[in-house]
């Protein structure tokens, strides 16, 4: 369906197409309500039916709108209409870092640290509000004109809980030539994960090129999983040795040996900006990788040395009494050897226990008991696991370890809570977007009449600065205006006016305005005309507006004077003749001779209103004049 000049909302006007991905399509927009361009994701309508695809969709709006960093695409907006899922976000003029790759070829270092310490920013913010982005690539990071850059599309991100496990078969989520290993194979993925991806990025940027190329997607995956980066130094040599250090870092293989924060890497980013030649960056190697047996070496028997031909042999008494200690001391040095070999050569592994969503006291006597350490790396909300309650743990249950592991594990916070807003006074959408941003669901609302406008919101099912668990369900009580009551408009003409003041009052209208008007034919206070039609049926308290009679309008009579003496004529009379236009009409109202030695002619006129007279001597227009009846004076000469 055509969707340019759409206008979703009441007021998001599609201008035109500017992107497009997997899951949805992007329109730039005029909010003509603020005056502004955004940009608008629209689902895409194949989609929609899909119910899994509509709940990343809304996923993705609820995981952006709780963000607010100046290096993330700002969330204005989310809605839903006529089967059309959206989301307006910030409109970002400027391009995508991978069509700015593509123009340079490569970055110098210093551009790229510092586009890289703005994407890590934004990042660090995310992770910080358990949000991870899963998704990142150029083409998800914008670079606005003023060189600002913004990271987009979360449309694959969500909140760390304890269901970040994606089982390796089902379809993983992400880009894969930016994939990190355990996205590749389907396993846990958290803010390390991100780190990777950043990477990647940063390799793309110094180097033009990606390090893992491929027929299939499968064996691009692959190549994360099981081959080495090839240095970008190698490609670029002018590339900095401190950034270079920091790219391997963050895309090792092993989670545990990568930056374990974004945090960090900013670290190491803003000292390679001051120190590009630095060997300041630490790789962290597993100093708890699981001892090797060691197989012992087996003693040599010793050969027994043949007895010289001829020799004598010893008595057996001889042979018995040396023999008999000579056993019982193998037999105790071997006992002993094996004792002091095992203590020191062979490995006791002991089965990490599954220990999540356990009591944290509990988890930790447990390990204890077990030989094994806990250490709490991380805290964040979960709706399903209550405070203090383990959410995950690393190494996953079943690994095999030395004694004194340390086994690290991620605590909850319980649900996060928030503050119902106060959304009374505001319009049902206001209300809506406010409750959303706030990390609240909408139940049913409730429409009832009342005194305030249609479509405002006049209750709300939790009172405002109330502490509520994140996702609680509010709903709203929304105003359908007054309750309309039909009345029948009274006939008011030719009633007095305060007669027609008490009909009204009894008849359930309102008088609004009062205007008066001469009236040859009513007296004065009757009215004469009434902005309602009577016998019309109009709603209750309705306006009327009402015309009232001043009366007659009072008139003076005028003269104007005619002087004969000035007319040049050899005649000794002249015809004078005076004729008047009033309301389109002419009429002839003097017509008469007068001797030129009259000094001058008074000729009294009357009439009503305003009116154009004409004075005309012996058929020539003399001169003409405008006469008020209804102000007194102002004769004319």
């Amino acid at each position: 369906m055509p969707l340019i000049g759409k206008i979703l909302g009441g007021r998001y006007e599609l201008i035109e197409k500017i992107g497009a991905g997997g899951m949805a399509i992007v329109y730039k927009a005029r909010c003509n309500l603020l005056n502004r361009y955004v940009a608008v994701k629209i689902l895409r309508p194949e989609l929609v039916e899909d119910e899994n695809f509509v709940k990343r969709f809304k996923r993705e709006s609820q995981a952006a709108a709780s963000l607010s960093h100046h290096n993330i695409v700002n969330v204005y907006d989310v809605g839903q209409e006529d089967g059309i899922y959206y989301i307006v976000m910030e409109y970002v003029c400027g391009k995508t870092l991978k069509d700015y790759v593509r123009e340079k070829g490569k970055l110098d270092s210093r551009e790229a640290i510092k586009i890289a310490l703005q994407i890590g920013a934004a990042l660090e913010h995310a992770h910080k509000n358990g949000i991870v982005h899963r998704d990142i690539k150029p083409q998800n990071i914008l670079i606005g004109d003023d060189f600002t850059v913004k990271v987009a599309d979360f449309g694959i991100a969500r909140a760390v809980t304890s269901t970040t496990i994606t089982l390796a078969g089902s379809n993983v989520v992400g880009s894969v030539h930016y994939f990190s290993p355990e996205q590749a194979r389907g396993g846990h993925t958290d803010a390390k994960s991100d780190i990777y991806s950043l990477g990647i990025v940063l390799y793309e940027m110094v180097t033009g090129t990606l390090p893992f190329e491929g027929d299939t997607a499968v064996s691009v995956a692959i190549k994360h999983i099981q081959e080495k980066v090839k240095p970008p130094g190698e490609i670029n040599p002018e590339i900095y040795k401190s950034l270079q250090d920091i790219i391997q870092k963050a895309i090792e293989k092993q989670p545990e040996r990568r930056y374990q924060s974004a945090g960090q890497m900013i670290e190491d980013l803003k000292r390679a900006l001051e120190e590009p030649n630095g060997d300041f960056v630490v790789f962290n190697y597993d100093s708890d990788a699981p001892t090797q047996m060691i197989k012992p070496i087996k003693d040599e028997e010793a050969e027994t040395s043949s007895n010289p031909k001829g020799s004598n042999k010893k008595p057996w008494v001889k042979m018995l009494l040396i023999g008999i200690p000579s056993i019982l001391i193998m037999i105790l040095a071997f006992f002993i050897g094996a004792r002091i070999f095992e203590n020191n050569f062979v490995s006791q592994e002991i089965e990490i226990p599954d220990i999540e969503k356990m009591y944290f006291d509990d988890a930790k006597k447990l390990l204890e008991d077990n030989n094994l350490y806990i250490s709490v790396e991380g805290r964040i909300h979960n709706d399903e696991i209550e405070k203090d309650y383990i959410i995950s743990q690393h190494p996953e249950k079943g690994t095999m370890v030395k004694p004194e592991y340390t086994v690290r594990v991620v605590l909850s916070l319980g649900p996060e809570t928030v503050l119902v807003p106060n959304v009374e006074k505001s319009t049902k959408r206001e209300a809506e977007i406010a409750l959303e941003n706030h990390g609240l669901t909408l139940g049913e609302h409730e429409y009832i009449n009342s005194e305030f406008p249609s479509d405002t919101v006049i209750g709300q099912s939790i009172p405002p600065n109330t502490e509520v668990p994140k996702g609680t369900e509010i709903s709203l009580i929304i105003s359908l205006g007054p309750e309309e009551k039909l009345v029948t408009v009274g006939n008011y003409i030719g009633q007095q006016l305060d007669v027609a003041k008490q009909m009204i009052n009894g008849d359930r209208l309102k008088l609004d305005k009062v205007r008066e008007e001469y009236s040859d034919v009513a007296s004065k206070g009757t009215v004469i005309e009434q902005s309602l039609t009577p016998g019309e049926t109009v709603s209750e308290y309705r306006s009327i507006d009402l015309v009232v009679s001043l009366g007659p309008q009072p008139t003076y009579p005028k003269d104007i004077n005619i002087d004969l003496s000035s007319i040049n004529s050899d005649k000794e009379t002249v015809n004078i003749v005076v004729k008047k236009t009033q309301n389109g009409q002419t009429t002839e109202v003097y017509n008469r001779f007068h001797t030129v030695n009259d000094e001058v002619l008074t000729i009294r006129l009357e009439g009503k209103g305003v009116a154009e007279y004409e004075i005309y001597i012996d058929n020539e227009l003399a001169y003409k004049t405008i006469i008020d009846f209804t102000k007194k004076g102002d004769d004319t000469g």
